[in-house]
């Protein structure tokens, strides 16, 4: 949003100071509903339910100042966002429901500037890679007015200077405009002035708050108003860092600024400018395997792959419930991706598994995660627990776990299962 704001002149008005979409499953309204995304498989396009943690929150429902184990005032320097940031509780605190940043032209002895506002980050406090942030705003508009919810990169330099190293703008506004916007910045999309051709701007509730998100994946980011997608930014196929520096951890950014760069001069009969915050609120995906048992009476989000026999879910030979997975005839492939994993981390995939007659065989397994695929073979005529267990590598975050049989015969499956170790 902001670190090329000296440099950003009429042209910004074709462009919001930073940011990029498209569209989606809603963002919750509460920390515990889940939303739901599309993965590919080898088989089928498939739709995996993702279930999300809270990592990070802040409520903001004490009075005074702001909790410090989790925020630092964002300080004042040159860029036109941060040109009055102030450190004073007069200008980012707590009333009891809501953090209210401000910004006014307060006389303050000492601090000659005319003007004063506030601004907070979560930067060496708490960065995050990867997951979705939700945030309840509501603010005034004014001439000279410029509320924004953003995130920049916790290494500023990972990948060069702005804009290099990325930025995200969650919400920014500006002045009496009956829109908000949504933006990416990086080397692709952002112009010598400091614009991004990666940019949307929605439609808001002017008169109350509204609900700021983003779902921010290895594959993309997508940006939500009131729980509708809006715009996605995606990775390109054969991303350098200069179309997708993101790929670090980034930290959090709420402030209350202007009257300078984007927004221009400020009215003072406008005075003062205030954004309340009601929460901001940060999830991560857990990984999630889809329709474990068979009982929706369907395969997806399965794909399966079948040159020789067949897959079906059938009401008989099951281990529980009233389905199970039947592969029949000769060489036939059940699968499904799993994204949302850590990379570096330890996950196990199992499920019972049984062949119809002596001598035949099948396997769980799993492949594409950063390592060899790693198989336990099923050769019981009753259902026998068996797993597998496997390591992500230093870059990978999905896997793609399976059933597979690779002669004749006949093999069941229920009750899968993944988990993290």
């Amino acid at each position: 949003m902001k670190m090329m704001n000296l440099l950003m002149g009429s042209s910004i008005l074709l462009f919001s100071c930073s940011k990029a979409l498209q569209q989606s499953p809603d963002l919750p309204a509460s920390k515990s509903q889940a939303s739901s995304v599309a993965v590919q498989n080898t088989a089928a396009l498939a739709t995996l339910s993702s279930s999300w943690d809270l990592v990070f929150s802040d409520e903001f429902n004490s009075t005074g100042s702001f909790d410090a184990s989790k925020w630092t005032y964002s300080p004042r320097w040159s860029p036109a966002w941060a040109k009055y940031l102030t450190s004073t509780s007069d200008y980012v605190a707590q009333n009891g429901t809501d953090l209210v940043l401000r910004m006014d032209n307060a006389v303050i002895a000492g601090d000659p500037v005319p003007y004063h506002s506030g601004g907070i980050q979560t930067s060496t406090k708490f960065s995050f890679l990867y997951g979705k942030v939700e945030v309840r705003a509501k603010f005034k508009q004014g001439q000279g007015s410029w509320p924004a919810i953003w995130m920049m990169p916790e290494t500023p330099v990972s990948y060069g200077d702005w804009p290099n190293s990325g930025e995200i703008d969650i919400m920014e506004h500006v002045n009496y405009e009956n829109s908000v916007h949504q933006t990416i910045h990086n080397g692709s999309v952002t112009g010598p002035s400091g614009g991004s051709s990666a940019t949307k701007t929605t439609a808001y509730n002017t008169a109350d708050y509204n609900i700021y998100g983003i779902i921010w994946s290895p594959s993309a980011i997508q940006f939500y108003v009131n729980n509708v997608l809006q715009y996605t930014y995606n990775r390109a196929a054969a991303a350098t860092s200069s179309q997708w520096p993101f790929d670090k951890p980034f930290y959090l950014i709420l402030n209350q600024s202007g009257g300078a760069g984007w927004p221009g001069a400020i009215t003072n009969a406008d005075l003062p400018f205030n954004m309340n915050v009601d929460y901001i609120r940060v999830y991560k995906e857990v990984p999630v395997l889809g329709n474990p048992g068979f009982e929706d009476a369907a395969l997806t989000p399965w794909g399966n792959w079948n040159p020789a026999g067949n897959t079906a879910v059938v009401t008989t030979n099951f281990r529980s419930g009233a389905k199970a997975i039947r592969q029949q005839g000769g060489e036939t492939s059940l699968e499904q991706v799993i994204t949302g994993l850590s990379p570096n981390t330890t996950y196990v995939f199992g499920g019972y598994g049984k062949v119809s007659t002596a001598g035949e065989s099948a396997m769980f397994g799993v492949k594409n995660y950063g390592g060899a695929a790693v198989n336990t073979a099923i050769n019981a005529t009753s259902y026998t627990n068996s797993s597998v267990t496997f390591s992500t590598g230093a870059t990978n975050s999905s896997v793609t776990v399976y059933m597979y049989k690779p002669v004749a015969g006949t093999a069941y499956g229920d009750d899968f299962y993944f988990n993290k170790l």
